[in-house]
């Protein structure tokens, strides 16, 4: 059975009408136990009012520049394909042991409705742009196919939980804008259960996630604003004009060679020829604004600060040698593999769904082995130079313990060889083929 994108497929829940109250059934059943089976209880949220969201028009208009500054500022753009890159530069794979599942993994991930081996990419990154996703599943619920659409986080109006428990969502508010010329004013709430949202830089009372770009966007603001100032320096400094004196001239002399040399104005690389009685100038604007460099370090350090990268990661290598780079990157990719690990979990949920699916519509095996891993390559360049001169001193080090008879040859031809990186041996110590 074919899936529209566009429309909710068949078998997939209907959302709620607007207007509905959540009906949660087990917490109708605490509401209705006794006094002492409550006590010693407290709330899993907050105090009311203290959740750490910002407000709806603040939040909305964040979502706003940071898109803005993605589309248009060159340095905004960097900080998220950067984290893209690192994440993601190897692409990302999802296994599992058993063929059977394997074969269930690979229907929904290259689905030509889904592509996830290309979504991934438009994943990431819009999660860093907007701190948030909304993937709604639309479920075929007699073949199992299911297929994921993200939603745009600036049209998911609210986000209403547990009154109990801030971090059990039960519906998303839906508002897309209509056609053109028109709003929608009423939305559609859509049930927690066909969307998985993953929030990043969050506080754990907020449902709402914030940008990598939130705290870096005033001075990626006055960084553009810095540039522009310094263009119009340029061109100012390139500008000047002649002053032309006349030696004994009276009034009306000055104003008519100022009309003829308004009419005609020397031009650039012409030369000039004038008795004693005029004398010619050139004047330039003293500005005093030769050496900035300074200043536009100062706020490019304040955006990879924000950012969590060092500040050769957006083109600025003059401060650092190889070794002092790969030093100051390290914190960067510690942050990346954290990245990754939330991905991991973003994308395990997303396979769990699909395989629940295929199970319910018998496409799968209940009984089949459903273990299954995320694996990313790490985020960090080929690094061959390096390894191939570690594994020079680690063969000099074996040999001069098998000389020692510190260790056997064998001992140390299998060592050498799980160094190396070969995971896989056979007999006689050499790696699978």
């Amino acid at each position: 059975m074919a899936i529209d994108p566009a429309a909710p497929v068949t078998g997939a829940p209907s959302p709620p009408e607007p207007a509905a109250a959540p009906s949660h059934v087990w917490v109708r059943a605490r509401e209705e136990a006794s006094v002492e089976d409550d006590w010693g209880w407290r709330r899993a949220a907050g105090l009311p009012g203290t959740d750490r969201d910002a407000d709806p028009s603040a939040a909305r208009q964040l979502l706003l520049d940071a898109y803005e500054a993605y589309c248009t500022n060159p340095l905004a753009y960097a900080v998220i394909e950067q984290s893209t890159n690192f994440v993601l530069g190897g692409g990302v794979r999802a296994t599992a042991p058993d063929a059977r599942v394997q074969r269930a993994i690979d229907r929904f991930w290259h689905d030509p409705a889904n592509r996830l081996d290309v979504r991934v990419y438009a994943i990431q990154t819009e999660l860093a742009l907007f701190g948030e996703q909304f993937l709604r599943a639309f479920t075929d619920a007699s073949t199992g196919r299911v297929v994921v659409r993200q939603l745009d986080p600036l049209h998911v109006e609210a986000v209403e939980t547990d009154p109990e428990d801030v971090e059990r969502p039960m519906q998303y508010l839906w508002k897309p804008p209509g056609p053109v010329g028109t709003i929608s004013l009423e939305g559609t709430w859509i049930p927690a259960a066909e969307v998985d949202h993953f929030a990043i830089n969050r506080a754990s009372n907020a449902r709402r996630g914030r940008s990598d770009l939130a705290s870096i966007l005033p001075w990626l603001i006055r960084y553009k604003e810095w540039l522009l100032d310094r263009v119009r320096i340029n061109r100012s400094k390139g500008a000047f004009l002649y002053d032309v004196t006349i030696n004994g001239g009276r009034r009306e002399d000055l104003e008519r060679l100022r009309r003829e040399y308004e009419a005609y104005p020397p031009e650039p690389g012409s030369i000039l020829f004038h008795n004693e009685v005029e004398s010619w100038r050139a004047v330039q604007p003293n500005i005093g604004a030769d050496d900035v460099r300074d200043d536009g370090r100062a706020l490019r350090l304040m955006i990879a600060t924000g950012a969590g990268v060092p500040e050769h990661y957006l083109s600025e290598g003059g401060n650092a040698n190889r070794a002092t780079a790969a030093e100051m990157g390290l914190p960067a990719i510690k942050r990346f593999q954290r990245r990754q690990e939330y991905l991991r979990r973003l994308l395990t949920r997303l396979v769990d769904r699909a395989l629940d699916a295929q199970v319910a519509a018998g496409r799968l095996s209940a009984r089949a082995d459903r273990r299954f891993v995320v694996t990313f390559d790490e985020p960090v360049a080929d690094q061959r130079e390096t390894r191939v001169a570690s594994l020079a001193q680690v063969t000099d080090a074996l040999a001069t313990a098998t000389d020692r008879g510190w260790a056997t040859p064998e001992e140390a031809r299998r060592l050498w060889w799980r160094l190396a990186g070969e995971a896989d041996e056979v007999e006689g110590g050499r790696p699978g083929k």
